[in-house]
């Protein structure tokens, strides 16, 4: 498909475009506000590992004292454990309370949804499989609140797990919609008495997705911004490599290389649902930058 000029713009102008419903979701949002607040409120406020997967954000935090922690042994009695975005197992939360600790829970509520509809599931006698990646750390808060679930990625996977009675298919909010509906397919047709598919994964994701790769049809190169570590972002980069276009995933601007716009008039941006407008802005100003020295050269 040739890729066309963003309306408005001079045939011969470089043009920027953003995709829609990039940058931080209402969940991150959140966790960023309910970390800024207690932050404000105690000088002491633990995280158990990322609040959320921005190294730059991160880093931004901890410069206002969110201290990251691995392990809850790190965290002093009296202090704030923030519960990340992913959320955490409660056996976890349960000890830091025993420890003294003042719980902040920043769990996005969509993935307090998956946890809850989990347990209701499992208590009603189904067997929950979970879509997903099984070391990320939402999930790992999954497996905490339903112990007894089985994690798949793929559809092969849902082939090879053992089922017998009821069983119910949930998802990382951050998963991959296609694979999703693979693995459903998968499920429903196994010989089970019952089988419930519940699609847990973000609508946000979905959409911001959808909105990448339309754009990736429009442009001569994508740049993706947000953690490596990020789920959601690395879903973004695939999804507009798979529109055959250039695709660069980038943290920061810093990363912008003037061979990365070699002949491209028509620059396309997307972010995960943990990057900041600010990363974004950066970016962009960093593209500019580049444009002007090469128009210049």
């Amino acid at each position: 498909m040739a890729r066309q000029p963003k309306r408005g713009a001079k045939p011969d102008e470089p043009t920027i475009e953003v995709a829609a419903g990039s940058g931080v979701c209402f969940g991150v949002r959140r966790a960023i506000r309910l970390a800024t607040e207690a932050l404000t409120e105690s000088q002491t406020v633990y995280c158990l590992g990322s609040l959320i997967h921005n190294p730059q954000e991160m880093a931004r935090l901890a410069e206002k004292g969110l201290c990251v922690i691995e392990s809850l042994d790190e965290a002093a009695e009296g202090g704030v454990l923030l519960v990340r975005s992913h959320g955490l197992q409660p056996s976890v939360v349960e000890e830091a309370q025993r420890r003294g600790l003042t719980i902040v829970d920043a769990t996005c509520p969509l993935v307090r949804r998956v946890q809850t509809l989990a347990v209701e599931l499992a208590d009603n006698g189904y067997q929950v499989v979970v879509a997903g990646e099984a070391a990320h750390p939402e999930v790992r808060a999954i497996l905490g609140h339903t112990p007894t679930a089985e994690v798949v990625g793929s559809a092969e996977e849902v082939h090879g797990i053992a089922l017998e009675g009821p069983a119910a298919l949930v998802a990382q909010t951050t998963f991959s919609p296609v694979r999703f509906h693979k693995m459903a397919e998968v499920l429903v047709m196994r010989d089970l008495p019952d089988v419930r598919i519940v699609n847990t994964i973000c609508t946000a994701t979905v959409e911001c997705q959808r909105a990448a790769a339309e754009l990736a049809d429009r442009v001569d190169v994508m740049f993706v911004l947000g953690g490596r570590n990020s789920a959601n972002t690395n879903r973004l980069a695939e999804a507009c490599a798979g529109r055959g276009v250039e695709t660069h995933h980038l943290e920061h601007a810093g990363e912008v290389k003037r061979e990365h716009l070699r002949g491209c008039r028509h620059i396309g941006i997307a972010a995960g649902a943990s990057t900041p407008h600010w990363i974004i802005e950066a970016v962009c100003e960093r593209i500019r930058e580049v444009l002007r020295e090469a128009a210049g050269a």
